[in-house]
């Protein structure tokens, strides 16, 4: 009898057991389902955050551009160069936060472009030196000549990693110099791997220190933060960007003499023999091109179309989308502006309608539309793609980066 009294308990016990598992299976599945929840709101908030400083920005950053173009004096230059430099610093926290929530939410890719390395450093280094000069540091650049110029991989991606170290670097150095130097570590078949390493003679870092780096929030202590600044995003998100480019990152450093960054990265060798480095399309009836530009922001109705005035282009514009829609059916177009978010109609319904419209009428050479949207996600962008958009540009934007898609595009 015993026997089998164990038996029943020995049961009793597998089965109070299984639903204790079965309980933990179920709780830990409740509580990934709330984190991807909260995941999904973080992200969310924060690119409905991004929209919104964002359509602003592009206001501010656009008349900046548009008021420097006219006369001025040597005072009124330099506030506006003030507003400009607090507007894109601005842009960068905003930007950093951005990527991060990219990184949470596994959008980070990396685009897979022709470039040419010193063409690129040549921009960081003219982007970086008057901030250097303000501060009376040196700053140099040096490239090993073995290393191919022509190169395929993310180029803006690659910038953003070396501005973050080169601009810490100028930051916490007082005196002396900074340097970005580029080695190439191996080179097999039509791949290189390389080393950027920005070298400064700044305050150095502890050792004890150097593990919270490349954390994102981190700062060494709260007197950095409020003697230099910055969110501690910058390493966090580097280190992420070298990991996409299958290479590492990390410091070596000696407390008041000075910091080497470090970051290494695999890129493809660009083998083609017809690599011009510009294209200039040349327009010769730009000023007979009519564009569409559909807006809800008066702000940035006004900059869009001084930009485009000025370069002869004829402008229309539209508040909504269903005026757009409107306007597309009773006039001619040759490229459309589109806003995403708008009242009434938003964007995307409106391409869809217009593309709606052509396929009803069998148009062969259907209007092209270009998607400009403070909604910068990635999924924001294959959305507006797979709506009928030939085109994307984020904002804020430069005059320039618009100009330059509207003749890729036309």
């Amino acid at each position: 009898m015993s026997t089998d009294k164990s038996k029943e308990e020995f049961l009793k016990e597998i089965s109070d057991l299984n639903q204790k598992i079965q309980q933990l299976e179920t709780d830990l599945s409740n509580i990934r389902e709330k984190a991807d929840i909260s995941n999904r709101l973080k992200s969310m908030f924060l690119a409905n955050i991004s929209h919104e400083i964002r359509t602003p920005m592009n206001g501010i950053i656009g008349m900046y551009n548009v008021l420097k173009q006219t006369e001025l004096t040597d005072e009124q230059r330099e506030y506006l160069d003030i507003i400009n430099l607090s507007g894109n610093n601005l842009l960068t926290i905003i930007d950093d936060i951005l990527d991060l929530a990219k990184i949470e939410s596994g959008q980070l890719e990396l685009e897979h472009n022709n470039f040419s390395l010193e063409n690129e450093l040549n921009h960081v280094i003219n982007l970086l030196k008057d901030k250097a000069k303000g501060k009376g540091i040196e700053l140099f650049s040096k490239i090993q000549p073995e290393i191919p110029d022509l190169l395929i991989g993310d180029p803006i991606r690659l910038k953003q990693i070396i501005i973050n170290l080169a601009n810490n670097a100028i930051k916490y150095t007082k005196e002396g110099s900074v340097t970005i130097e580029i080695e190439l570590l191996n080179i097999k078949n039509n791949s290189v791997e390389l080393k950027f390493s920005i070298i400064d003679t700044g305050i150095g870092i502890s050792p004890e220190d150097e593990e919270k780096l490349f954390k994102a929030f981190s700062q060494i202590d709260s007197s950095t933060t409020r003697k230099y600044g910055g969110t501690g995003l910058g390493l966090a998100i580097s280190k992420h960007l070298s990991s996409l480019m299958n290479g590492n990152i990390g410091v070596d450093s000696v407390v008041g003499k000075g910091s080497t960054f470090w970051f290494t990265a695999h890129l493809e060798v660009d083998s083609t023999i017809d690599t011009p480095s510009e294209i200039k399309l040349i327009k010769e009836q730009k000023e007979q091109l009519s564009i569409l530009l559909v807006e809800d922001n008066l702000l940035n109705q006004k900059f869009a179309s001084a930009t485009l005035r000025k370069e002869g282009y004829n402008i229309d514009i539209a508040k909504n989308g269903k005026i757009a829609l409107e306007k597309y059916k009773n006039n001619y177009y040759d490229l459309i502006l589109m806003d995403i978010q708008m009242p009434v109609m938003d964007g995307i319904e409106a391409t869809k309608e217009i593309r709606a419209i052509e396929e009803k009428n069998n148009v062969n050479d259907r209007i092209k539309i270009i998607a400009i949207t403070a909604y910068v996600m990635e999924k924001d962008r294959k959305m507006c793609l797979a709506a009928g958009m030939d085109e994307y540009l984020a904002k804020p934007f430069k005059p320039k980066e618009l100009l330059d898609l509207i003749d890729f595009v036309m």
